[in-house]
């Protein structure tokens, strides 16, 4: 039996599909699947008896196994991913089936569909059609880089998925080769909103049970560092990363190990397309690099948007066609240092590096009542080495604020007590009766660190403000005084100019 199977494909990285209905476990070694799913396989049976006959197991990953099966009333293949057993415990029986339900309102050419889901006798699962196609991991696994027109013709259908998605309210969260099913000429995506319904439904359950919700090969760095408040732009960030391994037969960041590659997505440049495949346009390799910005602000702002400059790409060289006269916008530059305070060793550079959402967003657009009191919450350590450095920022971030006079700053000892909380972040904000939280975490690779610090409006969640700053932490007190320093000093003038508007 090929490669090429009718299948459903789990999203794990570089699993291929149909590997489990071929008797291989997932790194290709040979090995007895029926004697370790027999009991299961009876007992889903058993629990959909009636609804689905179920035939045999085509496939497994990290949150499910996937098998083929009729379904009974309409008498037509489909494919059922059964959430692993631990996962469904920790999620229970209502709210998965609850937070998946939007899902089935996406009706698109690419997106693959959900037919139905449901709780059985302790089983979670969902329906999508069986495909008779193969996965896009499967064809890159065997083909490697692909043709131009070919890459382009794929990532044009993605998007135009992604883009009825957004208008929807939905993200992906976990855009890879392995979430792209082939049908024909035709690309389709699957697993919509699966990553974000188990993750809302599970919350630190899933830490518990072992299940990390995205691909790390994929992951925006919003999403490398955990920030609690993504959007539609970490999907865009998540095709850059699909078009550059369509282009060039690997991923920008393949390191030995997924720390590496999540510190990889967080601080290093990815390679331009150009450098490994130069026969790529400078065009499309450019789209490619905008995709890729560590700031969302700089990335294509919606799929739309870029779904516009990838329909003019479709030839073989990358080119124009002559009817396309958009602009593509350069990948920008990044913003020089700060001035250095005086005092601080030239070792110390901080830099703001990205303006995230727009800038200051205190007024406008339905924004919040004017803003008399703040918490800054305990900073999250990434890296989980540097807990001190990040507590002596937060008591002193606290201070600084409070120093300035022009906001009520809730007491490092009231706040505390909502480190690692499950908490939403507008029970948080009525429990300590403030207008606005400040929320931050911290990602460490070598002398290097990464600090993130936005202010949120705790009922909508909307961004008021936002930085990302980069230090180099080789004299940490001179760091702790810069860092400080620039945080207090620019959230203190937006809080300031906010009070002063009455925004």
């Amino acid at each position: 039996m090929g490669s090429r199977t009718g299948c459903l494909a789990e999203p794990v990285a570089r699993s291929r599909c149909g590997w489990a209905a071929l008797g291989h476990s997932r790194d290709g070694a040979p090995t007895d699947i029926f004697a370790h799913v027999t009991d299961t396989l009876e007992r889903l049976r058993t629990a959909l008896a009636g609804q689905y006959d179920i035939e045999r197991e085509i496939g497994a990953g990290g949150m499910a196994t996937v098998y083929l099966a009729k379904d009974v009333k309409h008498d037509r293949r489909v494919a059922i991913k059964v959430l692993r057993p631990e996962l469904a415990a920790a999620l229970g029986p209502d709210r998965f089936p609850r937070e998946i339900k939007i899902v089935a309102q996406l009706q698109h050419p690419h997106v693959l569909p959900l037919h139905d889901s449901g709780e059985s006798d302790g089983f979670l699962y969902y329906v999508m059609p069986y495909v008779d196609g193969e996965s896009l991991r499967a064809k890159l696994d065997r083909e490697g880089e692909l043709p131009i027109h070919d890459a382009v013709r794929i990532l044009r259908e993605v998007v135009d998925a992604l883009g009825h998605a957004h208008a929807h309210g939905v993200m992906h969260r976990d855009i890879k080769p392995d979430n792209v099913m082939l049908s024909g000429r035709h690309a389709m995506v699957m697993d919509f909103g699966v990553a974000k319904a188990v993750s809302d439904a599970g919350g630190e359950k899933l830490t518990t049970v072992g299940v990390a919700v995205g691909t790390p090969l994929y992951m925006s760095p919003e999403q490398a560092t955990a920030q609690g408040h993504l959007d539609h732009r970490s999907d865009i960030y998540a095709v850059g990363v699909l078009g550059f391994e369509l282009l060039t037969g690997r991923p920008p960041f393949y390191e030995k190990n997924a720390q590496a590659i999540l510190s990889a997505h967080v601080l290093e440049t990815p390679p331009n397309v150009t450098s490994i495949r130069p026969s790529v346009s400078p065009r499309l390799a450019d789209l490619i690099a905008r995709c890729l910005e560590k700031n969302p602000a700089d990335r294509w702002q919606s799929a739309e948007e870029l779904l516009g400059q990838l329909e003019g790409l479709g030839t073989p060289s990358g080119g124009v066609t002559p009817t396309d006269t958009r602009p593509v916008k350069a990948s920008p530059a990044r913003p020089p240092n700060m001035s250095r305070r005086a005092g601080i060793g030239s070792a110390v550079a901080a830099a703001v590096i990205v303006a995230g959402f727009g800038g200051w967003m205190l007024r406008g657009g339905g924004g919040p009542a004017t803003i008399e009191k703040i918490a800054v919450l305990p900073i999250m350590d990434l890296s989980g080495d540097d807990q001190v450095f990040v507590d002596a920022v937060h008591d002193a971030l606290i201070s600084a604020l409070a120093q300035t006079n022009t906001v009520g700053v809730v007491s490092r000892s009231a706040v505390m007590r909502f480190r690692g909380s499950a908490e939403k972040t507008e029970d948080i904000a009525r429990q300590l009766g403030v207008q606005a939280v400040v929320e931050g975490t911290v990602f460490r690779a070598g002398d290097r660190m990464r600090i993130n610090v936005q202010m949120v409006e705790p009922t909508t969640l909307r961004h008021l403000w936002t930085r990302v700053y980069e230090l180099d932490v080789t004299d940490v007190l001179d760091a702790l005084d810069e860092i400080v320093a620039a945080i207090a000093d620019e959230l203190g003038a937006v809080l300031a100019s906010g009070a002063k508007d009455g925004s």
